[in-house]
């Protein structure tokens, strides 16, 4: 134990002074006579003996209270473990994600308890320290030391945000442009095994001092919305779109009777009750019956407690958007790809001779189909590896009679060769896993019959084919680059295959179409994507597109790549909800954005997991409240202080003073 003022230690000489008027007592004594004292001598000899013990005791009971109150003011504690820095500067991490809404006591969340303990701090260290405050937004202060007014006022201010940050991102920017020394580093978050990024150690080196304060949930139950799709993405008309809403529990108690409702531009269109087990997934899926028309704000919404930040789920729905498609072929006749991609309502086809072919075309579309030339062109193949470079999508059909040695101009397909063909051979079940055609069959039996194809070229062996023969060797495969090169083995005419004639033709088409349309088309977006990715045929200028939301507007950062835009999604500064896109004051579209699902996973890392990962002097920090953090904090650096219990004791023994006067004869 040591004392901060040792100097108050010469007061104990003050213990003399009762002893003193003790020993010596100066009161006068007037002698009394009488005529017979045989009887009070006894009564003088019992008094004087209950007499000097209550002396004895005040005594005792003033020496030992002026004892423990010189003790107080000399300050009296038990040394820290470590020093704090030198340099008087402290690194602290505050996770400000949305999912430290939840609970780590009864009404009080994981955020309001770790701004109690970044207060906490700067009342234990001296004020001349100095704070460096790391949220997850990286915003200004971050960069800046802060003392303990201004780290006072901006946990005020501070508030939660849907972007989450991986352990190395944070260890990165705590480190980064750091000057030589030694640094006292609080991180205090919920250490989320979803959004902590890859299973990697994270080193700090001996300059840092950590110290790890995880929150701890009461519990980590919660269901959210992981994912949504349509049925049929092309709608028509008055018909029924199929909604399906995957939901996920990750508690480990059963979800029952949870009423899901799906709003479209806030009027109520659909519900469903439903029950999961937990750990575990449930789709539900809704029948919407409104008319489609134009863009539609929608809202997935259940009541969930006690994290509510991920209780609504945003999308949109475009019923006005079409798909441009463009063939070109090799004669004027009716092609069975403009019998699949004919519907006026659902797709804009141009389908073109290749004689009378404007280039200017092929940047505008969705979905550029040859289909049977015999050859090609070298200015064509120029414009088509353009036009993959800048994330276009191709659907190549051969000619009964192709040129191989022209065909090979195109980007992937380097490897074609013509194919001897013996005759049709049937085609293979697809596999049904592929995400390709998810939610394509209603059923996936593997025992119904499959079209029949004679090939004219061949490429090679390709694992990933979305159609084999039989034999496992290829009749259409996906060739990915920037954009994406889908190539049929055999021309789509009857003497060569009777695919277009079958099932699964059109939603093989169509499934191609789906994914080779404009990105804005997207039913909604997370706000930690990278980019968002559209096709625009406007005429750029100097103007840019925008995000707006009322009075909010943000102007993210964008490039321009032919007909792509590639805009960076803003997440910093971006909230949950929609947005419309602009230019040039037009409204575009409009945009809906949610919590990355990771964000919802409330599961945390152990202590003995965290152990694990972090290496270096790091510390872990097991409390459960304000006072115990206070009290690890003050063991680790400050030292425990005592004075307190000395007042207390001082106290004590001055009520025991009283009471002996007051109470003992």
């Amino acid at each position: 134990m040591n004392f901060l003022y040792p100097q108050f230690l010469y007061a104990l000489f003050a213990l003399l002074i009762p002893i003193i008027i003790h020993l010596f007592n100066f009161r006068k004594t007037k002698k009394v006579y009488f005529s017979n004292t045989r009887f009070l001598q006894k009564v003088k000899e019992a008094s004087s003996s209950k007499r000097k013990l209550k002396h004895y005791l005040i005594l005792a009971s003033r020496l030992l209270m002026l004892f423990f109150l010189v003790i107080a003011f000399a300050q009296p504690f038990f040394p820290s473990e470590e020093e704090a820095s030198a340099q008087g500067k402290t690194l602290i991490y505050l996770d400000n994600s949305l999912s430290m809404s939840n609970e780590v006591d009864e009404g009080i969340s994981a955020f309001d308890e770790a701004l109690q303990y970044v207060n906490t701090l700067t009342e234990l260290y001296p004020t001349s320290v100095e704070y460096k405050i790391l949220t997850n937004d990286f915003s200004t202060h971050s960069g800046i030391y802060q003392n303990k007014k201004d780290v006072t006022e901006l946990t005020t201010e501070l508030r939660m945000t849907g972007v989450a940050r991986s352990f190395e991102e944070i260890k990165e920017r705590l480190t980064l442009q750091q000057e030589s020394g030694n640094y006292d580093v609080y991180w205090i978050g919920d250490f989320q095994s979803a959004t902590a990024g890859k299973e990697e150690e994270i080193h700090f080196d001996s300059t840092y001092s950590v110290n790890l304060v995880p929150m701890n949930f009461t519990a980590v139950n919660n269901v959210y919305v992981d994912s949504i799709y349509l049925d049929n993405p092309f709608l028509i008309g008055d018909e029924k779109l199929k909604l399906n809403v995957v939901l996920k529990n990750i508690g480990v108690e059963e979800v029952n009777d949870l009423i899901v409702k799906v709003y479209v531009d806030e009027v109520q269109s659909a519900t469903a009750s439903v029950n999961i087990k937990p750990n575990n997934i449930v789709t539900a899926t809704f029948d919407l019956a409104f008319n489609i028309e134009g863009n539609n704000k929608c809202r997935i919404s259940f009541e969930e407690f006690p994290v509510t930040f991920d209780n609504d789920f945003y999308f949109t729905i475009n019923g006005s958007q079409k798909i441009d498609v463009l063939e070109i072929k090799s004669s004027s006749q009716v092609t069975n790809v403009q019998n699949v991609f004919g519907n006026e309502e659902l797709f804009n086809l141009k389908s073109i001779n290749f004689s009378n072919l404007d280039y200017s075309l092929i940047p505008e579309a969705d979905l550029v189909i040859v289909n049977g030339l015999e050859n090609i062109d070298p200015s064509l193949a120029i414009t088509l590896n353009e036009y993959l470079a800048e994330y276009g999508n191709i659907i190549f059909i051969p000619a009964s009679a192709p040129d191989i040695a022209s065909y090979r101009q195109l980007s992937g397909l380097g490897n074609l060769s013509p194919m001897d063909s013996t005759g049709k051979a049937a085609l293979a079940t697809p596999d049904f896993n592929d995400p390709f055609f998810e939610n394509v069959f209603e059923e996936t039996n593997k025992s119904f019959a499959m079209p029949e194809a004679a090939g004219v070229v061949q490429w090679g062996r390709d694992r990933t084919a979305l159609l084999k023969y039989n034999n496992g060797m290829p009749f259409l495969s996906k060739m990915r680059g920037n954009g994406n090169l889908y190539v049929f083995g055999s021309p789509l005419h009857i003497d060569y295959t009777s695919l277009q004639a079958h099932a699964i033709f059109v939603p093989v088409m169509y499934r191609i179409a789906a994914q080779s349309a404009s990105k804005e088309s997207k039913l909604y977006y997370f706000i930690d994507d990278p980019n968002i990715i559209f096709r625009t045929d406007t005429l750029i200028t100097d103007n840019v597109f925008k995000l707006r939301r009322g009075d909010e507007e943000i102007i993210p950062s964008q490039r321009i790549s032919g007909n792509n835009v590639f805009m960076e999604v803003p997440r910093f500064t971006l909230g949950i909800g929609f947005y419309d896109l602009m230019f040039e004051g037009k409204k575009l579209t409009t945009l809906a954005f949610n919590v990355s699902p990771g964000e919802s996973d409330l599961r945390q890392y152990t202590v003995d997991d965290l152990r694990k990962i972090f290496k270096g002097k790091v510390d872990i920090f097991e409390v459960q409240d304000k006072e115990g953090f206070k009290s690890s904090v003050e063991r680790k650096y400050i030292g425990q202080p005592l004075w307190k219990y000395a007042i207390i004791i001082a106290l004590i023994f001055l009520l025991m003073e009283v009471l002996l006067i007051r109470f003992l004869p």
